[in-house]
């Protein structure tokens, strides 16, 4: 990606039992509640010294209860997100694009408390990949 990729922004999985996996992640690695709903968490695992970081998105684990049909406008399930600098969002998203690749592109804060941007694709072995850039003009 030629340095356009910044580092690790999400991981999202499904999980069978969402009370547990919370106290697992908070008890054994220290991880703390960023965001929780009835149905999915997000746990802060670390600080982002970048733009995304300061429009209140830390690096997350989201945890979504698998028996929950999701809102795909939320979120997609078991994705890795990766932060890209802002002023380089939209010459990825015409990059990924133009191959035919992107298959949603979304911003918030229309669920979330943070501003940013975002699109997602699919590797060889159709996991989902998001390239999420802070936006400072929400």
């Amino acid at each position: 990606m030629g340095g356009r990729v910044l580092q690790i922004a999400e991981v999202a999985l499904k999980v069978d039992d969402l009370p547990t996996m919370v106290a697992f992640y908070q008890d054994v690695l220290g991880f703390e509640i960023h965001l929780a709903r009835p149905h999915y968490v997000f746990l802060k695992i670390g600080e982002l010294d970048s733009s995304l970081g300061n429009v209140g998105h830390p690096p997350i684990l989201g945890l979504f209860d698998r028996q929950i049909a999701l809102d795909v406008h939320l979120s997609t399930l078991d994705h890795l997100a990766f932060e890209v600098a802002s002023e380089h969002y939209e010459e990825e998203l015409a990059r990924f694009s133009a191959k035919g690749m992107v298959i949603r592109e979304r911003s918030w804060p229309d669920s979330l408390d943070w501003r940013a941007r975002a699109f997602f694709f699919r590797d060889p072995e159709v996991n989902v990949i998001e390239l999420i850039a802070a936006d400072e003009n929400r």
